[in-house]
C-alpha cells in the first residue's frame, strides 16, 4: 500500500523591492555564500513527487511564476537573491514549474498559493526519486516571470508517495 506524506520548509527573502528578471534566483540572502537551499526531511528509500505547492504572503498573483529546483544533495549556488539562476548540477533530480494563480483573502491570513500536479497534462511526468543514502531533498527557486517582490515568505510544500 502506497503511504502519502508532506514535507515543508520556508524562508524570508531579502527585504526590497527590486524586480527579479526571468531565471533570476529567489532566495534568503543577497550574497551566493549565504544561501540557504529548502531543505524536506523524507527519510531513506525511493519515493514519488506528486505535487509541490508554493505559499507567499503577498496578496498579488502578478508575475507569480517560480521553478521550483529539486536536489539529492545541498547545491551551491554562484549567485544570491535576485542574481541570475545558477548553481551545481551534482545532486540535480528535476524542477517544477509553480505558477501562482490563486489569491486567497481570510481574516487570519491573505496570501497567494500556487501548486503544480506532477504527472498531468501540464506536467506529464512523475518525478521518480531513489536517494542514495541521504534523508534530505534540498530545493532552489527560480523566478520565471518579472516578479516584483515585498519582503515575505516563501513556503514550499511537496506531497510525496512511497510506494
Amino acid at each position: 500500500m502506497a503511504a502519502i506524506f508532506r514535507v515543508t520548509n520556508s524562508f524570508f527573502r531579502p527585504n526590497d523591492t527590486t524586480a527579479y528578471s526571468v531565471g533570476d534566483l529567489v532566495a534568503n540572502s543577497t550574497t551566493a555564500g549565504s544561501v540557504t537551499p529548502l531543505s524536506f526531511s523524507v527519510g531513506v528509500g525511493e519515493f514519488f513527487v506528486l505535487r509541490a505547492r508554493l505559499v507567499r504572503e503577498q496578496t498579488t498573483a502578478t508575475n507569480a511564476s517560480f521553478r521550483l529546483h529539486l536536489y539529492s544533495s545541498s547545491p551551491t549556488v554562484a549567485n544570491g537573491d535576485n542574481g541570475a539562476f545558477s548553481s551545481t548540477e551534482s545532486g540535480w533530480l528535476g524542477s517544477v514549474p509553480l505558477t501562482q494563480d490563486v489569491a486567497v483573502f481570510s481574516p487570519f491570513n491573505s496570501h497567494c498559493w500556487g501548486a503544480a500536479e506532477v504527472g498531468t497534462a501540464s506536467y506529464p511526468y512523475r518525478m521518480a526519486v531513489a536517494l542514495g543514502g541521504g534523508t534530505t531533498v534540498y530545493g532552489l527557486i527560480e523566478a520565471r516571470a518579472a516578479y516584483s517582490p515585498i519582503f515575505e515568505t516563501f513556503a514550499v510544500t511537496l506531497e510525496l508517495e512511497r510506494p
